[in-house]
């Protein structure tokens, strides 16, 4: 069991380092489709089904379908459109995010068309308007460079198969001061935020 934990922990520090976060912020998942529901579903217990989720009209199903059930819940939910060529307007998004948007989730590579949004850009207006951001770098992690050090979201879901790692894991990040409610319930785990034994693999 020791020899297991620590496998985990050298893991999330490799990760955490190819991120440029500390290995505290790493929370590891079944994969990004976790990691999304994860923090979109934690809105519930967060806001209490209040206040306005800011998303856009391109993406992945672990996205767009929390933000549906959220919308029935009673939030209100802005999905942005993007131009002809599949990118969304920086201004737009800062614009949408107006006072009671309490999270922006975006996607950072688009997994059917690989279109790259200027989420650089996106982070760095909203963090100077003190709002939330999560991205789905699923598609983006391994092949594009993601430096967490300087690119200031709170929130960043991707998966290992995505890079030649094992399917079924995956990671979420979260910075410190980041609520965080658990999606899997009963036990220690990761810090009491994903309960079930790790996949060590």
């Amino acid at each position: 069991g020791a020899a297991a934990r620590a496998r985990v922990e050298a893991a999330r520090a490799e990760v955490a380092s190819c991120l440029g976060i500390p290995p505290a912020s790493i929370y590891f998942t079944a994969g990004a489709s976790e990691a999304n529901n994860a923090v979109l579903m934690g809105l519930l217990e967060q806001a209490g089904g209040q206040g306005r989720l800011v998303t856009s009209n391109v993406e992945h199903p672990s996205v767009s379908e929390p933000a549906d059930r959220l919308e029935k819940a009673g939030m209100k939910v802005t999905r942005l459109p993007v131009n002809a060529e599949g990118l969304l307007d920086p201004g737009d998004v800062v614009e949408a995010a107006g006072e009671d948007t309490v999270l922006v989730s975006l996607i950072w590579a688009n997994n059917e068309t690989g279109v790259l949004q200027p989420v650089e850009e996106i982070a760095q207006a909203l963090k100077a308007c003190g709002k939330r951001v999560h991205v789905d770098a699923t598609q983006a992690i391994g092949k594009y460079p993601v430096d967490l050090a300087r690119v200031p979201v709170d929130y960043l879901s991707c998966s290992a198969h995505k890079l030649n790692g094992p399917k079924g894991s995956g990671c979420l990040v979260a910075r410190e001061g980041a609520p965080l409610h658990p999606l899997i319930r009963g036990g220690p785990q990761e810090r009491r935020v994903r309960g079930g034994t790790e996949n060590v693999a």
